[in-house]
Formats: structure tokens, C-alpha cells, sequence
């Protein structure tokens, strides 16, 4: 089952992001877990302040969560693919639908509308290759939204923490 983000209310930026603010965020891509008082001692704060800047990023939706990075093999997953979704029609109602839809399948890891010859691109994580034509004949290109797929199998995949650069002052 696929968890849902919360829909919280963000609460607005009262100040552009600082120095210490985008330390914190290199520190915690880094590694999530770090215990409040090490984050606190590695950016010189109090550790009451350094937890009410951290909180401050998640109400503000500057952190978007925290999650754990799984081995897809050791869940199951031996194949990965791109899938590129070319629509039938744009914008509205039925494209939210199925971008939804998309995304409540549990094969999906991530989903990018994209502009360009494709308007969709699917990274999936599935069993086997059987699995993967199931997934994409039996629950893509049987919507009525999908004009043409075309799928890719990715022989290899690495990711690399997003660290955006601070803005200028």
C-alpha cells in the first residue's frame, strides 16, 4: 500500500533561507537520522534552537519528509524501467486523473510530467519482465488517456542527494 502524504497546511517563508538554514539541509541530506544535538554542535547552535529551524523547514514544506533508501533487490525488484507516456489530450480533469492513478500504482517510484515529444515519464520497479508487461499493457495503455507508450529498461540507476545551491546574497 502506498502511504499518502499528509496534505498540511505550509506555512509561509518569514524569511529567505540563511546560511545555518542551508547547512541544516546539506547536514540532512546527508543523513536523516542525525540525532538534534549533533545537527545543533556541527552548525553552532543551541540544540532548542537548531530543533525549532528544523521544524521551521518542515511547516514551511522546505522539507518535504524523510524517508529510508531501500535495496529494490532485496525487496524483490530485479527490473527497472522508463516508461514514456505520450497523452491523448492535455491539461484538465482526466490527465489529474490519471496522473493520480499512476502514482497510486505501487510500481511507480516517481513520475515526471515533462515537456517535449513524451508527457509523461515513468520510473517502475517491478519483479521481472513479465511483470512489467502486465503493468504496462494491463493498467497503462489501456486508459483512454494514453495515445502511445514507449518503455526503456534501465540497466543501471544511480541517484545523488539534491543539494540545491544557495541563492546569492
Amino acid at each position: 500500500m502506498r502511504l499518502r502524504p499528509k496534505l498540511l497546511r505550509m506555512q509561509p517563508l518569514d524569511r529567505p533561507l540563511d546560511r545555518i538554514d542551508h547547512a541544516l539541509l546539506a547536514l540532512l541530506q546527508e543523513d536523516a537520522r542525525l540525532a538534534n544535538k549533533e545537527l545543533a554542535a556541527r552548525v553552532g547552535l543551541a540544540a532548542s534552537t537548531c530543533h525549532a529551524r528544523v521544524q521551521r523547514l518542515i511547516e514551511c514544506g522546505v522539507v518535504r519528509g524523510f524517508h529510508a533508501d531501500v535495496d529494490p533487490r532485496a525487496v524483490g525488484v530485479q527490473l527497472q524501467a522508463i516508461v514514456f507516456v505520450q497523452l491523448e489530450s492535455h491539461g484538465g480533469s482526466r490527465t489529474e486523473a490519471l496522473r493520480d492513478d499512476l502514482l497510486e500504482q505501487s510500481e511507480v517510484l516517481q513520475l515526471f510530467h515533462v515537456g517535449g515529444s513524451q508527457d509523461l515519464l515513468l520510473h517502475v520497479a517491478v519483479r521481472d519482465t513479465e511483470h512489467l508487461r502486465s503493468l504496462v499493457m494491463d493498467r497503462i495503455t489501456t486508459r483512454s488517456e494514453v495515445r502511445h507508450i514507449e518503455t526503456s529498461i534501465l540497466f543501471e540507476h544511480h541517484t545523488s542527494p539534491l543539494r540545491p545551491a544557495p541563492r546569492p546574497s
